[in-house]
Parts: structure tokens; sequence; C-alpha cells
């Protein structure tokens, strides 16, 4: 299926629904680019699927599909090369929730957390809510391409005090998809100072084509210094149905877990938030091979048209893009100028690490058509700064 085919076909008008994103662009008359949701609908079987499982009107409690597992465990075999197992699979209300409990669960109050910034938000917000020390080490960037300060990492894990390692992977906001050498410089680090690694990998499905994810438990040899988050949430813009995974092969961190869970009234998961991953995971490959195509579009034609003007990353996974306004912006946030200037809402980069105020983060995963209505917003913005 090409691509004008697929939006054709997918794309939703979700303007006079109740979509967190667009209610607040027409509030602010502006083309929402910001939270990380797609405007395409799911794959037809998909949701047949689920509208044959309401249609037949049992609502009593529930379990999971009886094959649930062998179909996660499938997908994730053939499309990531990463083997897990089912007794190594916990459930959250989505990936935040999760983030929270492992925090929770894993290291003490008071205890330091590293993250390598700039860095989707909550991340950050949970450390601190949770009583625990963020302490962040700066990527080094490029030219758009940003990589791991392993010297600084190093420095921060000598004094002792970090206990967990907390990473998005492919990376939010920046896109990458970290190689396996850098993954191994970076768990090799962890392993010899003792620190936990919790990989948040909501986007891994989400890869451009020239790229391979490589899931954190891939790597044998760390597995039980790893806890996976992953959803289908991204994968498939199921974010309404707060549905994920905690993924932990080492048994003495999974029984932690687990007792948190069981004390806090988390242990539990609810069957028909699941099922949408479920019928995704069976039915959506095609659909999701598609998609990626239509992001991968929307990126190249965005660097065709703007790179020239702007600096941007070099998008290897995710459909997000961070972008930096620079010269053409004369507010304390670039975030700010789109909305007064090009009519355009997007994430502010000052929410990923104070002093990225000077980038936007944009949401790729839209209609070509929308794509161009940026792209012309954001030249008439250098037309007019150039003038």
């Amino acid at each position: 299926m090409n691509n004008k085919t697929f939006t054709e076909k997918y794309y939703i008008d979700r303007s006079k629904g109740n979509s967190t994103k667009w209610q607040r662009g027409a509030k602010l008359n502006c083309l929402p680019m910001w939270v990380a949701d797609m405007d395409f609908r799911p794959a037809e079987k998909v949701s047949d699927e689920l509208n044959r499982f309401i249609n037949k009107g049992d609502f009593g409690y529930t379990n999971l599909p009886q094959d649930y597992y062998k179909v996660f465990i499938d997908w994730h075999r053939k499309r990531n090369n990463v083997e897990y197992r089912q007794e190594w699979i916990r459930f959250s209300q989505g990936a935040v929730d999760a983030l929270y409990q492992v925090i929770l669960s894993l290291t003490e109050e008071g205890d330091s957390i590293l993250i390598n910034t700039p860095l989707y938000p909550p991340f950050k917000t949970s450390i601190l809510k949770c009583k625990r020390r963020p302490v962040e080490v700066k990527m080094i960037e490029n030219d758009g391409y940003f990589t791991l300060n392993y010297k600084q990492i190093e420095k921060k894990f000598k004094t002792g005090k970090i206990k967990m390692l907390m990473m998005c992977s492919p990376h939010n906001p920046v896109g990458r998809v970290f190689k396996k050498g850098e993954l191994e410089e970076l768990f090799e680090l962890c392993h010899r100072y003792h620190v936990l690694i919790c990989s948040d990998e909501v986007h891994g499905d989400i890869i451009m084509p020239d790229q391979q994810f490589i899931p954190a438990l891939a790597l044998k040899k760390y597995r039980n210094d790893v806890i996976t988050i992953t959803a289908a949430s991204k994968t498939f813009s199921l974010a309404v149905f707060s549905h994920c995974h905690i993924i932990i092969a080492d048994q003495r961190l999974r029984k932690k877990l687990i007792a948190y869970q069981q004390l806090n009234h988390k242990a539990s998961v609810n069957a028909f938030n699941a099922l949408p991953t479920y019928y995704s995971y069976m039915y959506g490959e095609e659909w999701l091979d598609a998609l990626d195509n239509v992001v991968f579009e929307n990126y190249n034609y965005i660097r065709k048209k703007l790179s020239t003007y702007f600096e941007m990353t070099v998008l290897e996974g995710s459909y997000l893009l961070f972008l930096k306004i620079g010269r053409y912006s004369t507010d304390y946030s670039a975030a700010k100028c789109l909305i007064e200037k090009c009519h355009i809402l997007a994430n502010p980069g000052e929410d990923f690490a104070k002093e990225y105020n000077g980038w936007v983060r944009l949401n790729l995963a839209t209609s070509m058509n929308n794509i161009k209505k940026a792209v012309k917003a954001l030249m008439k913005l250098v037309e007019d700064s150039d003038r």
C-alpha cells in the first residue's frame, strides 16, 4: 500500500471529536503537532474484532485471551529479535504508571537516578515525585545527531550514589535508535557500577527503514540488570486504553515489583484494555509497515524543505522530530514563537531540559497535507525574519 492510499484510507479528521491534541489546537487557533498520538485509525481487522467483543455484551470479569502471551512474545521475536518469557511479564496502566512502579519498587527514597537529557518530561517528574534525586547528563549534539556522553555518565556513576539509569529507547525527543555498540558500552558501565537499567521502549516499533531497533533485553549479558517498559500504545495509537508491559528477567527484581503491585492493588490487568494490543499484534503488521513509510516520507519532506534554515534531529525512530528554531525566534520559548507567528502548536523544548528553549518537538504521525501546512508556515517565519 502506497502512502497516498494509506492516508486516504486511515486518516481521521479528529478536529470535531474529543481529541486532546486537536481540541487544544482549536483553542489556540493552531495546527496541533504536539502530543504523541496519531491521526490515523487502526487496521480494519483490529476495529472489527474489538467491535465484535463489544457487541457480544459480555462485560463481566474477563481473563486475557489464552494466547495473549504467545502473540506478544511472537511479535517481539519477529520484529525485534528478542526472546521474552511469559513469567517475566507484568502489567501497568500505561508507560508513565510503569515508571512510577519501577522507581517505587526497585529504589529507595533519596536514591539518585540518572537520565540523559533532553528527555521526555515524565521521567524527571516521576523521579522527583517519588522523592528520589534526578541526575542529568546532557547528551552530545552534533548537527542534530545526539549521542551519549559516556565520560560524564561514568563520572556520575563513580560517586556511588546512582542506583538506576532510566532511558528512552528509541529516544524521545531526539529520535535516536541506539546501535548495539552504544548500548553495550552504556550497559557495561551500569553493570560495573551496579546501576539498574530501566529502558522505556514504547517507540520501539516506529523505526525508519535503514535502522534496526535493539531491545535492552536482547543483550543477554546484561539481562539481570534490565527492566523493560513496552506497549503498543505508540505503535498503534492506543493511548486511550492505558495498557503497558513491565518485563523483568531477573527473578529477584521481579519479586520486588510483584510485591509492590500486590501491596498497592496494581497486580491485576484490565483485560478489555489489553484487547486492542492483542488484536493489533495479531492483525496490524501490514498497517504498521505502511505507517512507518508515511512517517519516513513526512520526515524526508520536512528535511528537504527546511534543513537549510533549521537544525533538526536525524530521525531514526519514533514519529517525533526535534527542531531548532534558532535565530528565527526572538522569544524565550521557540514553542511560544510558533504559536504566535506560525499557528503551530508544538511541545516546548524546555520541557525536555531547560536549556533547549530554542527547540520544539513536532509530531509527524499525520497527513502529508498537514505536514505541508506546517512547512509553509515555518517558511513564512524564515521569510519574515529575513526581511
